[in-house]
């Protein structure tokens, strides 16, 4: 099965030690791309890239398979 959802995540360091990360998720349908969500976690912080990034992951995997239900 083609799965047309795709995410994308970026960690971003708040302040030296205290990071938070996005995630983007695009659609791609007839040979286009649309954005459907783009969103900053800024109230989920963490104390490495790492953390943050696993984080976003999991939020946006989870976004993800709601849009694909749909």
């Amino acid at each position: 099965m083609h799965n047309p959802y795709t995410v994308s995540v970026y960690p971003i360091q708040q302040e030296p030690g205290l990071w938070f990360a996005t995630y983007m998720i695009a659609e791609y349908r007839n040979g286009a791309e649309r954005i459907v969500a783009n969103v900053a976690m800024r109230h989920d912080t963490h104390r490495s890239e790492a953390r943050a990034r696993q984080s976003a992951r999991r939020a946006g995997e989870r976004a993800a398979a709601r849009l694909r239900l749909q």
